[in-house]
């Protein structure tokens, strides 16, 4: 009886370790496939932003080539997109667009991929605050995380 016993414990324990390491293999897999975004560093005036870009996103946004005239998403579809933006994140009056700016991504010129780079003020605030935002080809808002000056 002690020597079943025995057995049933060291298959169980065996059973045990064998799922762990399952579980870990498909748990990295998983990690594995999972698309990282793209990391998009940029400046507007003294600020330096990072946007973080799906690549499917980015292929999505239609090409443009400057020399061909004017962008497929021009200054009105995109203060259409900064609007559900601010609606979509309870954003208040106050709130405007302060500058805009079109530029190429990186990694992505060649390819004739660009965004609309977006600062926004909220002027009912009482020290007025800026928020940024990434506005792709296609209408894709994405908020953009203003870096932290470093102390010297």
């Amino acid at each position: 009886m002690l020597y079943f016993a025995l057995l049933h414990y060291r298959y169980a324990s065996m059973l045990k370790n064998l799922i762990a390491t399952v579980l870990v293999f498909v748990a990295s897999q998983a990690l594995a496939t999972t698309p990282w975004p793209l990391e998009i560093i940029d400046h507007l005036d003294d600020a330096t932003l990072v946007v973080f870009v799906n690549e499917a996103d980015i292929e999505a946004s239609p090409k443009w080539n400057p020399d061909s005239g004017a962008p497929p998403f021009g200054l009105k579809q995109m203060f259409q997109a900064v609007a559900a933006w601010k609606d979509k994140n309870d954003c208040t009056d106050t709130v405007k667009v302060e500058k805009i700016e079109l530029k190429p991504i990186a990694h992505h010129e060649k390819e004739g991929r660009w965004y609309y780079l977006v600062q926004l003020r909220d002027e009912g605030a009482e020290k007025p605050t800026k928020r940024y935002l990434a506005i792709l080809m296609n209408g894709k808002a994405i908020a953009a995380v203003k870096e932290p000056e470093s102390y010297k």
